[in-house]
This record gives structure tokens, C-alpha cells and sequence, in this order.
């Protein structure tokens, strides 16, 4: 119970270290099941300062890392837009990434609940856009489970991303 609270407790500093920035983000477009891929340098270098690291329990590094971005706070009972974004390590090429998304309870999923990305490289994430409807105030969630495939090799590593909703946005 003790690890629940400690877990819960660092979700929340990462999601108030991120903030909420007062220009509007003007996201691409894309079907849910299709990322739309942009250039960028190594991950978190050069890539969208609002873009916050999802925690994984297998911690992050090679082969793959995962960041997201709020555009809005949550609100009770209204489509909120997560933007998230992969990124391939430093030198390494991954063939292919098959993702599934997990809510949590209190957080209900508006797009598709998986996605593949094929042949992600250095320098161009992927990115994935959802919307996600907060069902209750407080600490929500979301996993992001993705099956990694590159240099022959296969791993899976799954990710958590903290939302807080609130009753009105004022």
C-alpha cells in the first residue's frame, strides 16, 4: 500500500513540475491509429518544452522513451487532447511499435486503445494524439504499453501518464 502512495505521490510532483503553458498548441491532425511523425534532435533536445517524460517502472533508456503534453488542463466531463511522443534512443533503429492504452479508473478513452508505429528513428518521433474524458476530480491516469521491435531483439516496457482533473477549469 505504502509503494501505491509513494508511486501516486511522484505522479503528481512530475505532472505540477510540467505546468500548463498559456499559448495554444496548434497539433497536427492525425486518425488515432496513425502517428504523424515530425523532425526533432535527441529526445528532450530540441523537441516541444512542454513535453513532460511518462514514468515507466522498467525505467526509461534504450531502446525507446516516451513524453506527453496537455494542451488544457482536465476537466470533469469534457475531451481533453494528450499528445504523446516516442522517441528512439541514441543509434538505435526500431522496426516496429505496437502500443496499447490503458485507462485507469475515473478516465474514459474517446480514440483508439492501440496504435503501431513502423520504422522510428533518431531525430523523428512519433507522435500519437488521444482524447481522454476525466470522469471524477483528482489524480487520474493512463498506461501506455508498447512492444518494442529492433536489432533483432523485442521488448516490452509500459508507461504511466498522470492527468489531474479538476471540476471547472476557472
Amino acid at each position: 500500500m505504502t509503494f501505491k502512495y509513494s508511486l501516486l505521490a511522484v505522479l503528481t510532483a512530475l505532472l505540477c513540475a510540467c505546468g500548463f503553458s498559456s499559448a495554444p498548441k496548434t497539433v497536427g491532425s492525425t486518425a488515432a491509429a496513425s502517428p504523424a511523425h515530425a523532425p526533432a534532435g535527441k529526445p528532450g533536445a530540441g523537441s516541444d518544452p512542454d513535453l513532460v517524460a511518462a514514468v515507466s517502472a522498467n525505467g526509461a533508456g534504450p531502446p525507446i522513451s516516451m513524453k506527453f503534453r496537455l494542451d488544457a488542463k482536465p476537466v470533469v466531463g469534457r475531451p481533453t487532447p494528450l499528445v504523446i511522443e516516442m522517441f528512439a534512443a541514441p543509434g538505435v533503429d526500431i522496426s516496429h511499435v505496437h502500443g496499447s492504452l490503458q485507462p485507469a479508473e475515473g478516465l474514459q478513452l474517446q480514440s483508439a486503445r492501440s496504435f503501431d508505429v513502423d520504422s522510428l528513428q533518431e531525430g523523428t518521433p512519433a507522435q500519437q494524439e488521444v482524447t481522454v474524458v476525466p470522469q471524477r476530480d483528482g489524480v487520474l491516469s493512463i498506461s501506455a504499453s508498447v512492444e518494442v521491435e529492433y536489432e533483432n531483439n523485442s521488448l516490452t516496457r509500459t508507461y504511466v501518464i498522470p492527468l489531474i482533473a479538476v471540476y471547472n477549469a476557472s
